[in-house]
């Protein structure tokens, strides 16, 4: 078992993204709504404001998707229907994957795995 982290980082592809997950059958997803440092500092602590301003203020906002994933030819699936929906990866700064083992695991579903 392993847990699937994506940091989508575009949120125009956020659609693009969602639907690759559920074709590559990764359907138990959670997705979190998440903002750059330097824009939590600016929010948080107004000794930041002005430090980090410029730019497009929507490049600070991103998502967080968290899934468990059976094995990495699920995330290989994943980024293979995006490449195949024309979403420009390697080109363009879109969105970080992580798959990282999980040395237990327990769920209703599958009960404790070792």
């Amino acid at each position: 078992m392993n847990l699937l982290i994506i940091s989508l980082l575009d949120l125009d592809y956020k659609e693009d993204v969602l639907l690759a997950l559920q074709s590559a059958g990764i359907q138990t997803a959670s997705v979190w709504d998440a903002q750059n440092l330097n824009r939590s500092l600016e929010s948080e602590f107004s000794v930041f404001s002005g430090f980090f301003s410029g730019g497009d203020p929507h490049k600070d906002e991103k998502l967080i998707i968290f899934s468990h994933i059976k094995d990495k030819s699920e995330a290989k699936e994943f980024i293979s229907n995006l490449e195949a929906g024309g979403v420009p990866l390697t080109k363009d700064d879109i969105l970080n994957m992580y798959v990282v083992p999980a040395s237990l695991v327990f769920s209703q579903e599958t009960g404790l795995i070792e």
